[in-house]
């Protein structure tokens, strides 16, 4: 697995395009082909390969983190609207980049359909946004981290992600 430090996204996408192009050649020298297909086997996980981002500032505070104060959490959910109203307003824009023939296999094939976008954050900010259209306030958004039940004896719960990370 390769899995780079965070870094501008146009060092990112080099990174990635290095590792793959290394990758190639290392296994052509041992007789091997390295599959870089996302899902190159119905039924069988392939490479996973993506690429997540975030906006943040120059101080490193992550727009789509919903952090612990007042002023990050109402930073989160005035970010995660401005992306919900962006993708609803620019959505051809945004497919048009992810059309690729891999992405359209791979998402129609073996996952959701690709002329769908979704955002996702997850089931607790859901409930939040509901109250807001109902007209709550803005501000008041706690994440809460939870504990996933194994329901195996020898196995301790496992600590749950604070939300959905599709956003």
């Amino acid at each position: 697995e390769m899995s780079p430090i965070y870094c501008h996204s146009t060092f990112s996408c080099d990174n990635n395009v290095l590792f793959m192009e290394v990758l190639e050649k290392e296994a052509e020298k041992l007789g091997l082909r390295a599959l870089l297909h996302e899902k190159p086997f119905a039924g069988i996980n392939g490479s996973g390969k993506h690429n997540n981002w975030s906006v943040g500032t120059d101080s490193g505070m992550n727009f789509f983190y919903p952090g612990k104060t007042d002023e990050a959490r109402t930073l989160f959910v005035t970010a995660i609207a401005c992306l919900a109203y962006g993708l609803c307003q620019h959505n051809e824009v945004v497919r048009c980049c992810v059309a690729t023939a891999g992405n359209d296999h791979r998402l129609g094939a073996q996952e959701a359909p690709p002329a769908i976008m979704s955002l996702y954050p997850g089931t607790g900010f859901e409930t939040f946004v509901d109250e807001i259209i109902k007209g709550g306030p803005l501000l008041g958004y706690k994440a809460e981290k939870t504990t996933a039940d194994p329901k195996a004896s020898a196995v301790m719960p496992a600590v749950c992600g604070v939300e959905d990370r599709n956003r």
